[in-house]
């Protein structure tokens, strides 16, 4: 089968990865997490590598139309390697560039905490965050 990427509740973020996973010359790879995984957290869900394989398998069906289910299946968690924005992070974020605007502190924000978690945001923060540093202005 082709490279094949299946994304469940990873958002743009999500996206971002599954471009990433999709270069990876093997069988479908599914991505589950992001809000979908909060909700089940909340839900006091016990997390098991089943609940993931039957949500990858479920995604996989219903997106692909693959019923069969896989030879075989490795599971793998990493919690919190994405980071997602809360209500109020772009008023944060504004405020603390102001903040340190006003003050004339020597920091610059720039990463995938500040204004986008995908690698081209990352770049393109860190690229305007050496101008900014360098005394010139960001060329957007």
């Amino acid at each position: 089968m082709g490279r094949t990427v299946v994304v469940l509740g990873g958002g743009i973020s999500g996206l971002a990865a599954s471009y990433h996973l999709s270069r990876a010359p093997c069988p479908p790879k599914v991505m589950l997490g992001g809000s979908w995984l909060q909700t089940l957290e909340a839900r006091g869900s016990v997390l098991s590598q089943e609940l993931f394989q039957q949500q990858a398998q479920q995604a996989a069906a219903a997106q692909l139309g693959l019923k069969e289910p896989p030879s075989h299946c490795l599971v793998h968690l990493h919690k919190n390697c994405i980071p997602q924005y809360t209500l109020g992070h772009w008023q944060k974020l504004e405020a603390a560039t102001q903040f340190l605007a006003s003050q004339r502190l020597p920091l610059t924000l720039a990463g995938a905490s500040y204004e986008g978690v995908a690698v081209n945001d990352c770049i393109e923060s860190g690229r305007q965050a050496a101008a900014r540093a360098l005394g010139s202005e960001p060329n957007s």
